[in-house]
Formats: structure tokens, C-alpha cells, sequence
């Protein structure tokens, strides 16, 4: 940790972690291990950053947000005679590239084997829930209230509306704007 950071109270870091300079995490947040924090960036209080993800330099990421959390993978085993549904194990991370804003309470998930990635210069509002695999293009801004499934690419330079919502699996071009609702 670099003396020109600062720590606020009941922060949790855990090991492998590596802040640059002028980090700023406030007070409650939890970093797990091995994430990297590049410089100048600010966590609010109360964020969750998950273990082995990454934020680059000059983002920032505002209260109540979860980084890196499980995505929603599930795969249906009906042998069994009730049928159920079997965690597929998310092994992948999220790389926030560098200038990212995230607004408050919102999710971004894991990858499932790879990485889910917020180019630079994107800016998101709060409470959306970014599912994992998804990658979103440099500069590409989303309004509050947007889901977008797992395994979604979106193009640089998008306007999302708010309450917009996207099926997995789908492309978006660069340059689109998505109304809300």
C-alpha cells in the first residue's frame, strides 16, 4: 500500500492485493485477494471488489457495489428424480479498464472461465447489473436500472437507455443508442 493512499475505517484487504498511488477505498469496503487497484482511483464505502479482479487508474466505483460476484450459471441435471439445478463452477474475473465510473449499488459479475470487461472511459449508472462474460466497448455509457445477460458484447461509443434490458448472447455495434424501457 503506498503512502499516498488512503484507507478508511473497517476496510478488508487481503492478501496479494496491490493498490497504486493516490488510491483512495472509504471506510466498510472489502478487496479480496490478488485484485489490482490502479492509481488515483476512489472506492465509496461499502463496495465488495472480489478476488483476482482489476481496476484501472482513475476509476470510480460509488457506494454499495459488488465487483466480481458469481454469475448466474447454472446447468439442469434431471436425472435425479426431483431434477435440480447444478452450480457451473465462474472462474473467470472483471477488468474495469481505466476512467471507469460505476454508480452506486450495482453488479458486475465474474467471468464463467474468462473475463468480464467495462472499457475505458465507460460510465454506469446505478443499480444495473452487468452479467458475466459481458464486454462493453470503450466510452460507451449506461443509464440506471439496465440488465444485460451474460455473454453480451456492446460496441464502444453506446447510449443505453435506463430500464433497458438485453437477452445473453446478443452483439451490439458500436455507435448504438438503446431507448429506455
Amino acid at each position: 500500500v503506498p503512502q499516498s493512499c488512503h484507507i478508511g475505517p473497517f476496510v478488508q484487504i487481503a492478501a496479494g492485493v496491490v493498490l497504486g498511488e493516490r488510491v483512495t477505498i472509504v471506510g466498510n469496503t472489502s478487496i479480496g485477494i490478488g485484485v489490482r487497484i490502479g492509481s488515483d482511483s476512489i472506492l465509496q464505502p461499502m463496495c465488495t471488489i472480489y478476488h483476482g479482479c482489476e481496476i484501472g487508474a482513475r476509476c470510480i466505483i460509488h457506494s454499495s457495489t459488488v465487483i466480481g460476484a458469481d454469475g448466474f450459471g447454472f446447468a439442469p441435471d434431471f436425472s435425479a428424480t426431483a431434477g435440480e439445478w447444478v452450480k457451473i463452477p465462474q472462474t473467470g474475473r472483471v477488468v474495469l479498464e481505466d476512467d471507469v465510473e460505476i454508480g452506486s449499488s450495482s453488479t458486475i459479475d465474474r467471468g464463467a472461465m474468462h473475463e468480464t470487461r467495462i472499457g475505458m472511459g465507460c460510465k454506469i449508472d446505478n443499480q444495473v447489473q452487468i452479467g458475466h462474460n459481458v464486454q462493453i466497448g470503450p466510452y460507451t455509457v449506461v443509464a440506471g436500472c439496465v440488465g444485460i445477460s451474460g455473454s453480451t458484447t456492446i460496441g464502444s461509443h453506446c447510449m443505453i437507455g435506463g430500464y433497458a434490458s438485453f437477452a445473453g448472447h446478443l452483439t451490439i455495434a458500436d455507435r448504438t443508442t438503446i431507448s429506455g424501457g
